[in-house]
Formats: structure tokens, sequence, C-alpha cells
């Protein structure tokens, strides 16, 4: 594949209806500092672009992991592989319920049989077309996206009503993991956790090792940056616009939608619903991100399905014809399977949120065996294993742990009026809302603060604890020697300076080549006016 359509694939993938409906919700609940979440997908991007995508090139595996089998053995590998193979069913269900939720509340459509309906065109043209056809799509998607969120926006009064009702904010330094957005939390959390995606996700690598050379690759993740900045920062700017439209009345409140992730679909219908061809583009919008990011998993989930548990654990082999048939068998086999998850999903709350949890929770730990593969060279199989399952144990405990206290912990979003409203009974709904919350006084957790870390910082915390633990266990047992290793599975300084200068390096020896010609030209030109001259003399 060219760079171009592979960019835009590759930031439309994660970017699905979750960045569409997550981003300008959580922006109306809890303010503009998750706007920072640009740079944190930035910074994400140029470090796979010059540390681990040249990496994953060089040892050319169709799987990621079989790196892990390489560096460690085969148990380390088939365990990382079915975390993701669990953690891409349950997020694949959470993209496809929330364009559903939009489609539910902009056309009255039961939102299950919007469930339905996606899963159908998705299982579709990810079996049939593969990840050319995949690609492509992406690339119409990515610009359908763009045109519904610069359509709907608008500024006017906006940033001003915006900033009365406290949601302006660019300045939380604070140094409480508990505070949900900080710039510590999205600066150095987020990217973690955008470089989780990016940098150890099946469906993304793929995406990178289609293009013809490491430096196209490295472009492709460049000119991402510019997209999905773009993309996110319109998002949030979105969210603006919804505070400073519902200000004095907020239709979740109100009771007038049922999950706060509906409002701006709400939106669209509210100021925009009787302008022809607006609420479908919105539409579009919304349902060209889920149906990149599902084919896209489907495909990824196929390929780890074959390449680690049929052909890796089963010790099956397939010739190029059966792996083909296998591939779209798997395709349609996972799309149901995650069509039926969808159900469970609806009960997770605001999608970003639950995006973001979830990816922390399952692949948390799996980027942590890889960081520990790659950068700790006496890092042993023992090692690797335990300090995975004591990060994926923490990182399940702290998941549940949060689900269960969800009532005693604080709500940190910020007030939210109904003031203005001139079709409910406000008094009636301050009121019961006051007996709810005098009617639930429960006993608090002692393990509160911990379930009230701030999820950004779960990756973090499942990396250094595979890392920490992996290390510890290891020098106790038998670190490895240099020799017991083979040198191309290990990231050192050398590597570093090799994959960031390498376009520096393609430059300089391409000038050297053509000086060295031009100075050759330059010798047999004095050479022959030399012998000239010698013959001249002579005669």
């Amino acid at each position: 594949m060219r760079v171009f359509p592979t960019a835009l694939s590759i930031m439309v993938s994660f970017l699905s209806a979750i960045t569409i409906l997550g981003t300008p919700s959580e922006v109306y609940m809890s303010g503009t500092m998750f706007w920072y979440q640009a740079a944190a997908w930035s910074i994400a991007s140029m470090v796979t672009a010059f540390i681990f995508m040249p990496k994953f090139r060089e040892m050319n595996f169709t799987s990621i992991y079989e790196y892990l089998e390489k560096r460690f053995d085969q148990s380390v590998r088939i365990c990382a592989s079915i975390t993701f193979l669990i953690y891409m069913f349950i997020y694949m269900a959470l993209v496809l319920y929330a364009p559903a939720l939009a489609l539910s509340q902009t056309t009255g459509l039961n939102k299950w049989f919007a469930v339905i309906s996606i899963s159908i065109v998705c299982i579709f043209y990810s079996s049939v077309g593969g990840m050319k056809a995949i690609i492509w799509t992406d690339v119409l998607q990515a610009l359908v996206m763009y045109a519904g969120l610069i359509l709907v926006g608008g500024f006017e009064r906006a940033f001003t009503i915006a900033s009365q009702g406290e949601r302006i904010e660019f300045d939380n330094i604070s140094f409480d993991p508990r505070t949900r957005h900080t710039i510590w939390s999205i600066l150095i959390g987020n990217s973690f956790n955008a470089l989780l995606t990016y940098g150890f996700n099946q469906m993304q690598v793929q995406r990178y090792m289609c293009v013809r050379s490491t430096r196209g690759a490295q472009v492709a993740l460049l000119i991402n940056i510019v997209g999905v900045a773009s993309l996110i920062l319109l998002s949030c700017l979105m969210g603006v616009i919804l505070y400073a439209y519902y200000a004095g009345c907020d239709p979740f409140t109100a009771g007038r939608i049922q999950n706060v992730d509906q409002i701006l679909p709400y939106f669209i219908m509210d100021t925009l619903g009787n302008k022809k061809g607006i609420p479908g583009l919105f539409l579009a919008c919304a349902f060209s991100g889920s149906l990149s990011t599902i084919s896209s998993g489907l495909n990824s989930m196929a390929a780890v399905i074959i390449e680690d548990i049929y052909k890796g654990l089963m010790r099956r082999k397939l010739n190029q014809d059966q792996q083909g048939f296998v591939s779209k068998l798997c395709s349609v086999v996972v799309g149901v399977i995650v069509m039926l998850l969808t159900y469970f999903i609806s009960y997770l709350g605001s999608v970003i949120n639950a995006a973001i949890s979830l990816s922390s929770t399952l692949c948390g730990p799996i980027m942590g065996v890889f960081s520990l593969g790659f950068f700790f060279p006496k890092a042993n199989r023992l090692g690797a294993l335990i300090g995975f399952f004591s990060s994926l144990a923490l990182q399940i405990w702290i998941f549940i742990g949060v689900q269960l206290t969800k009532h005693q912990r604080s709500n940190n979003r910020l007030p939210l009026s109904i003031a203005n409203c001139t079709d409910i009974n406000v008094l009636e709904i301050m009121n019961s809302s006051r007996t709810t919350t005098a009617a639930t006084h429960i006993k608090l957790n002692p393990l509160l603060n911990l379930y009230s870390v701030s999820h950004m910082w779960y990756t973090p915390i499942a990396v250094g604890t595979v890392v920490i633990i992996g290390i510890i266990i290891s020098y106790l047992s038998h670190p490895l020697k240099p020799h017991e290793i083979d040198s191309k599975l290990i990231i050192r300084l050398d590597d570093l300076r090799r994959y960031c200068c390498c376009s520096k390096q393609q430059r300089k020896s391409t000038n050297s080549v053509v000086s060295g010609e031009v100075s050759t030209k330059q010798q047999r030109s004095k050479d022959t006016d030399i012998e000239l001259t010698t013959s001249l003399t002579i005669q």
C-alpha cells in the first residue's frame, strides 16, 4: 500500500464513533483539559515511528505476538494473544454500540436493529475484501468524518459561555492521581495509552507492515499525527459548543436523553433536524469510524487466531488457499460473537471512559511484556509470565473495584444546570435527586482511594508492574546471559540512533554516491588534460 491511504487508515482505526460521540460528551461534562489528548497521541505516534515500528518491520512477523515466542517462549505468546483477543471482542462490541446510540437518538430506530445492520456490513466487506479493501474504505470514511464535524460545528459565543460554566481549563497541574484530567495524567498517562494502540496492537501494526518501505511507514505515522490531532481538536470543540448551547438546560439531567453520549446526536436533531442532509451526514460520520474499527478488528483477530492459536498452539499447517478460507470464516464467527457481546457493553457507562479503561486493563500488561523483552536483555520467560499475570490480576481487580464502588466515589464532573428548562418541573427533578442522594448512604470501601485513581494512569501502572516484577523474578531465577538471546530481539541505543537517523543516513549516502561520481568524472577529466598536455609537450 502507498503512504497516504495507510496514514488515513491508521488514523481512523481507533478514532471511531467512540471519539466522535465520547470526546464531545467528555468535554461537556469535565472541561477542556481533554484537549491535551491531541499532544498525547502525537507523542505516541512519533515514538512508534522511530522506535517500535522499524523493529517490527525488521522482524517481519505476521502476528506481533510471534516476537514473544522468539524472545521468551510459546506460553508467553499464547497468553498475550488470548488476552488481546478477549480485549478486541469487548472493544469492538463497544465500538458497535456507540453508533447504535446515535442512530436511535436521531432516527428513533431501535438500537439493537442498528447493531445487527452495522455488524452485517462490517463482516461482509472485511471477510471478502481483505486488508486492502479495509484501508481504501478507511480513506473514504476519514473524509466523511471530517466533513461531518466541520459542517456541524460553529464558534459564536461558545467559549465565553463555557468559560462562565468552568469548562475552559488548560492549567490543571495537580499531582493527585485521583484527579480525572491533569496535564500529567494526559501527557504521560494517555501517551502510554496511545502508544499501546500505535505500537503494540495487531490492528495498527498490520497497517504499517503493508507499506512498501520502513521510511514510507514512518512518513505514514507522521502524516497520521496531523489527522489525529485535528480530529481530536474538532471533537473537543464540539464539546464546548454543546455546553454553550445547553448551559441553562442540560438534556441529561432533564431526562431527555438516557446516556450522556447521546448528547451530540440529540444536539444535531435539536438544531439541524429540519435541514436536509445534515443529520444524515452526522450519522455517516459516526458510522464511518465504527465500520473502520470493526472491520480492521475482524481482520487482525483472524490473523491472530490463525497464526497464534491454530498454527502456533495447535501446530496445524495451512496452504495459502486454506488460510484464506479460514481467515474469512474467522471474520464471520468473530463478527457474530461481537454482535452478541454488545448487550453486555450497554451497561458500562461513558463510551470513552470504558474504552480507555478496557484498553489499559487488558492490553496494558501486553505492552509491559513487550517493553520487558525489548529493553531488558536479562529478563527471562519466568519473569515475563509472572510479571504479566501479576499486572493483569491487578488491573482486573482495579477495574472490578471501580465498577462496584461507582456510587461511593466522589463525582468529579462539573456542575450542570436545568434552570432555563421550560417544559419540565425543575423543582421536582431537584427534589428527586436530593432524595436519591440521601437514600444512598453506603459504607465506604477501604480501598476507595485506589479505585478513584484516574483511568488515564491505568496503562503506566500496568506496564510498570510487569517490568518491576519481571526484572525481580528474572534476577532471582536465572537472568539471561548475552549468548542466550538473539541480539535482534533487543532494542539498544545503537538501534535507536539507527532508526531515528535513518533518513539522514540515507540522504548522506545518496549525496556521497553523487559526489563520488562527480569527483570521479572530475578526476578523469584532469587525467585526460594531463595526458593531452604531456603529449603536446613531447611533440
